[in-house]
């Protein structure tokens, strides 16, 4: 795994590797990036071209194939360029030579283990994976785990290629400080930080890491936001004094309200004081006249919602509570939306998407659950820890406020 920052020639390295491999294996060794266009526009126009001269100059025979973006090295092997928006189209292939994987932080998670690696073993074929970190994602999993999952890893800084010029890494430098030292460290000296723009920038990266065992004396709160074609997510929450303790969370798609009231009941948990949720869900279906927080209510999921809060109001009352909510190390996939949660850059805002709104995208299921919740305390606010009474009785219904 390559971990380098902007301008280190990471890319130069994996292209020129891959054809190395093509010519010594005789096999296809493909390059992937995030997505086609960014492989045609990036690597086919620049990275191919200059390895093209050298097979040129070299007088080894090859031939191109735009199409497809491939160049076959004739009686050898094949370079060819993907993206992994059709990440299906990638399975089951056993005619790989070697992989380079560039920019692997702009990747859905799962493509790595199940598409890609099973895709290797056939030829035991070697992988590169490249990128310059983006948060804490897909990098820093592989590398914390590198022991487990035998990947060698490598870093890099912008500085630590050598043509470069001194005045021209002055200058690039300058420019990526003036965007925040935040964004300096993650783009140049390639270190993992919280994203640029994410929402949550003042909670405690030591708020995680430790075990919080779960404490039946302690009240327990359930937060959700329902999901219709996007993923449902659960927090369990305990408060101790001045502290919230992130115990658990689930998140899945594709269920319903029998399903999900199954997870929660199946929790190992007391009874919780407070479940609340996103307000929508009291809204009700032309065809069954129900709503999901009216499905809960029947199976004895009582929800408490609050009304009229927009999103922006919704995170500068989290803001309030950020600083002492505190994460269980088991739950890695919350931390993981919470350093991911972010605002759209500018170029993003161009696209249609307010610059008040953080990305509606993987990480803003489980950011929003915690949001409702702390709406929810924010109103309702109960007095002390050792208050053991629960914020309404079933018999209550749902309250709206």
């Amino acid at each position: 795994m390559l971990r380098a920052g902007r301008k280190w020639r990471k890319t130069s390295l994996i292209v020129s590797w891959l054809f190395e491999k093509a010519l010594s294996t005789g096999l296809v060794c493909p390059y992937i990036a995030p997505s086609r266009k960014q492989a045609k526009d990036i690597v086919w126009n620049d990275h191919v071209t200059r390895m093209i001269d050298e097979l040129k100059k070299n007088k080894v025979p090859y031939k191109t194939n735009e199409t497809e973006l491939s160049v076959e090295i004739q009686g050898r092997g094949k370079v060819q360029l993907h993206g992994v928006e059709n990440k299906d189209s990638l399975r089951g292939i056993s005619n790989w030579g070697a992989v380079g994987m560039d920019e692997y932080d702009d990747w859905e998670e799962d493509i790595w283990p199940t598409i890609i690696r099973p895709n290797l073993i056939t030829h035991e074929a070697p992988c590169i994976i490249g990128g310059t970190p983006k948060g804490f994602r897909n990098m820093y999993r592989i590398e914390a785990n590198s022991a487990i999952n035998k990947f060698k890893c490598f870093h890099f800084r912008t500085h630590d290629n050598p043509d470069i010029k001194p005045e021209e890494l002055a200058s690039i430098e300058r420019e990526y400080q003036d965007m925040g030292m935040g964004f300096y460290r993650q783009e140049i000296l390639a270190e993992y930080e919280k994203p640029y723009g994410v929402v949550y920038e003042d909670w405690p990266l030591s708020n995680f890491g430790k075990m919080i065992p779960y404490d039946p004396h302690l009240p327990l709160y359930i937060s959700m936001d329902f999901g219709v074609n996007d993923p449902t997510a659960i927090i369990w929450v305990q408060r101790f004094q001045g502290e919230y303790r992130v115990i658990d969370y689930f998140e899945e798609a594709n269920g319903d309200v029998g399903y999900f009231s199954q997870v929660i009941k199946s929790k190992p948990y007391k009874s919780a004081e407070l479940i609340c949720g996103d307000p929508s869900g009291a809204a009700r279906s032309i065809t069954t006249n129900t709503s999901p927080i009216d499905e809960y209510r029947k199976l004895g999921i009582y929800i408490r919602y609050v009304n009229g809060v927009k999103i922006p109001d919704q995170i500068r009352i989290t803001h309030k509570y950020i600083k002492s909510l505190f994460i269980d190390c088991h739950q890695e996939r919350f931390r993981e939306c919470l350093l991911n949660y972010r605002y759209p850059s500018k170029k993003e805002t161009q696209l249609n998407q307010s610059n008040e709104l953080p990305i509606h995208d993987q990480w803003s299921h489980g950011m929003r659950a915690l949001e409702y919740l702390f709406v929810n305390l924010d109103v309702f606010n109960p007095t002390s820890q050792k208050d053991a009474r629960p914020f309404f009785r079933p018999q209550d219904s749902v309250i709206g406020v």
